[in-house]
């Protein structure tokens, strides 16, 4: 790719770094997407059974993935970081758990989670870890203010994030690496 099109693509997706720093951004999302896929296997046989049969038939099997945005109230920052900290050291010991990323706004005034679970009851699992230990300090600190939820969630599961403005979309084609 020329010089010209590789830095109009830069500005297009508002990105204001340098070629090096763009290139070595892109070599940096390759090798934490590599580990990812291989450190997900181990947890990808303790993920539990699939929920329903329609939820098998999708692209993308039983997968549940959501965007959880929060707005960080005025002077806590850092006790959001505190929290998010240990949130993310919890969420790596739980069985179905994929992904889990966090994301802050450039003012950071608003977090985005990115989380992946190979099934409801992983998702549930989860939420029931939340609730108990985090959910609190996270009020305390941080508004829900947006829920992006990909995939097929049951009842308990919308039930439960109906406060944040929920999204749904549905699976419509895709496939996952792992």
């Amino acid at each position: 790719m020329d010089s010209r099109r590789f830095d109009g693509l830069v500005r297009t997706f508002g990105q204001r770094w340098s070629r090096r720093e763009t290139v070595l951004g892109l070599a940096g999302g390759v090798v934490g997407a590599s580990s990812l896929v291989q450190g997900g296997r181990a947890r990808d046989q303790e993920a539990t059974p699939a929920a329903t049969p329609a939820a098998e038939a999708s692209p993308l099997g039983t997968e549940i993935a959501w965007m959880p945005e929060w707005r960080v109230k005025s002077g806590t920052f850092e006790s959001v970081r505190a929290l998010l900290d240990d949130m993310e050291a919890s969420a790596r010991s739980e069985a179905g758990t994929l992904s889990y990323a966090l994301y802050v706004s450039e003012d950071g005034q608003t977090i985005t989670f990115y989380e992946r679970y190979a099934d409801a009851a992983a998702v549930l699992a989860h939420q029931a870890t939340f609730g108990e230990r985090f959910e609190e300090r996270a009020n305390d600190v941080m508004t829900c203010t947006r829920i992006t939820v990909l995939g097929s969630p049951g009842e308990e599961i919308r039930k439960s994030i109906g406060g944040c403005n929920p999204v749904y979309l549905q699976p419509l084609s895709g496939f996952s690496a792992r």
